[in-house]
């Protein structure tokens, strides 16, 4: 999220499990994530997952669940008939497995959509695959996310946010402090194209508006493999076009924050999360 979605070619640990699973044999050791994600309006985002790394392999399982309560349900004008909430669940495995400079990986989801007393259940399948290139300072990636169908939930079916991504990752500046204790300094930038596909295509023409392609870019930068700073900026049409975090590397723990602000006075999403190598 600190990134504005510029991660398609950039390891994140287990959380890649959901935007390109070939990511996740990149990874230098095994992990386990947990992440709460306060998003506007009162939604809350939970995730977690855990990756497994072993030669050119890798085998990931998590779960991600979105839900907002508190909404008032009414079949007519007048005094409310109940509160209802809005949940989604997603149970996803992940395989990934790397040749050379070369990987690939796919992500298989369980979906779960409840809207008041109404349920409706689906699958979604992700798949992606990366290349690195001089001496791994550069990565080049490219990724299928959410393909898949929901069953109808009352009458018609929830269409999944189907998109093709293709991203960039470069290491292009690297520093060190002169003086008594060196402070290295590596500067990554990020690079990411995102284009709706199939259903979420045609949703969207359907109505008369057609969704444009969206271009994010970030820059990261490790300071002394102790910290690292993040800022991203998506392009285009947005009401959050800009985010920023920071992860703390406290081996064998990580411990993120990233930071949405949304443009149009909704108020800031803050995302918490921790990260644990074994």
């Amino acid at each position: 999220m600190s990134l504005s979605g510029a991660a398609t070619a950039t390891p994140s640990g287990p959380a890649a499990i959901y935007f390109n699973p070939s990511l996740l044999v990149l990874e230098e050791n095994s992990s386990a994530e947990v992440n709460y994600t306060l998003w506007i309006a009162d939604v809350s985002n939970q995730f977690a997952a855990i990756n497994f790394i072993r030669n050119n392999s890798a085998l990931a399982a998590g779960f991600f669940y979105s839900g907002s309560g508190g909404f008032e349900a009414r079949d007519t004008p007048g005094p409310s008939s109940g509160p209802f909430s809005v949940n989604y669940l997603s149970i996803s495995a992940a395989a990934a497995h790397r040749m050379g400079p070369f990987s690939a990986g796919v992500t298989v989801q369980y979906l779960r959509e409840e809207v008041f007393q109404y349920r409706a259940n689906g699958f979604g399948i992700t798949a992606g695959i990366s290349a690195s290139f001089m001496n791994e300072r550069v990565r080049a990636a490219a990724a299928l996310t959410n393909l898949g169908e929901m069953e109808s939930l009352d009458l018609e079916a929830t269409p999944l946010p189907t998109g093709f991504n293709a991203g960039i990752t470069a290491d292009f500046l690297e520093l060190a402090t002169s003086g008594l204790n060196d402070l290295p300094l590596l500067f990554r930038l990020h690079l990411n194209w995102h284009q709706p596909v199939g259903e979420n295509l045609n949703r969207h023409s359907s109505s008369g508006f057609q969704p444009d392609p969206v271009f994010s870019s970030a820059i990261s930068t490790d300071i002394g493999d102790l910290f690292v700073l993040m800022a991203g900026y998506r392009f285009g049409s947005s009401e959050r076009p800009f985010s920023t975090g920071i992860s703390l590397k406290l081996d064998p723990v990580r411990v993120n924050y990233g930071m949405v602000p949304f443009t149009t006075g909704f108020g800031t999403v803050h995302s918490f999360g921790l990260q644990y190598l074994f």
